[in-house]
């Protein structure tokens, strides 16, 4: 077998892997749905109180990870890091259930995701191979590999044409109501399209950017975990732009500690308009 061959070999046990994965704790969701209210007592890495089914779920992709003969790095929401080998040949993002407080409520707005890439020195968001996105209470699976695009349950999907800002249906995160002088950048924001749509699961709206549903999705609170980087890159392999706070394109470390903060549009233009409403700039014609 010649190498790309093999390459391309690797590439599809590890989709496979991931959709194993996710599907498993999809499963263990509604085997437990009348634990979702139930809390572990315990904070998560980020801060966050955990939910019991966070931890089965979590525990649930990790043992399928170690249980698939290859060797990994995990970081996760609920542990932080993970060595499960000592030479690992990958790394997995892992984001067990975003959209907790839904599934803590019962709303059926939920997803589980992951993400991998090849073990090395400063990894980064670049190096992010394949992502898996599973809803766990509507049947949608979105699977992202690096040149290859994003599929849908199986077909290929790509973000929307280009639409004028004003006509933009878009979700954004304003969850931080504390903060005084982000609401008021925030609503700059809001008035500038045409209408918002939130699902309070990230990597969901993320999703929908991906596959055309939604023209953008915001999160500027610089608070949002690592975890979330299966989202961002479904959004890049769809053909759209992911634009930091800084207005160049969004590339981070691969770091527990490392915080999120963007615009993932359907194109780079969008990506910039919105970013100036909210930082109240001049709007560029060159793009």
């Amino acid at each position: 077998m010649c190498a790309l061959d093999k390459q391309g070999e690797n590439k599809m046990n590890i989709e496979r892997l991931l959709l194993k994965a996710a599907d498993s704790a999809k499963r263990t969701v509604f085997e437990n749905l009348q634990d979702a209210s139930q809390r572990t007592g315990t904070m998560n890495p980020f801060g966050d109180k955990t939910l019991l089914l966070d931890k089965k779920c979590e525990e649930t992709i990790v043992r399928t990870l170690a249980d698939s003969g290859e060797s990994f790095m995990v970081l996760t929401e609920e542990e932080g890091q993970l060595l499960m080998d000592e030479n690992p040949d990958y790394i997995a993002i892992i984001d067990p259930i975003d959209g907790s407080a839904n599934l803590e409520r019962r709303i059926p707005l939920c997803s589980v995701g992951i993400a991998v890439l090849p073990y090395g020195n400063a990894p980064s968001t670049d190096d992010i191979e394949c992502s898996v996105i599973m809803s766990l209470f509507t049947d949608e699976t979105y699977v992202a590999k690096k040149r290859e695009g994003v599929t849908r349950n199986g077909t290929q999907v790509v973000v929307r044409p280009r639409t004028p800002m004003e006509e933009t249906i878009i979700s954004y995160d304003t969850n931080d109501s504390s903060n005084q002088e982000f609401l008021e950048k925030s609503m700059k924001v809001v008035h500038g399209v045409r209408d918002i749509r939130r699902t309070a699961s990230n990597l969901l709206d993320l999703c929908w950017v991906a596959g055309g549903g939604l023209d953008a999705m915001i999160d500027f609170r610089n608070i949002l975990p690592i975890v979330h980087v299966s989202g961002t890159h479904m959004v890049e392999e769809a053909g759209g732009y992911v634009m930091g706070l800084d207005g160049q394109r969004l590339l981070l470390p691969i770091e527990m500690s490392q915080r999120m903060s963007f615009v993932a549009a359907s194109n780079k233009k969008l990506a910039h308009e919105i970013l100036s409403l909210f930082q109240n700039l001049a709007v560029s014609n060159d793009l």
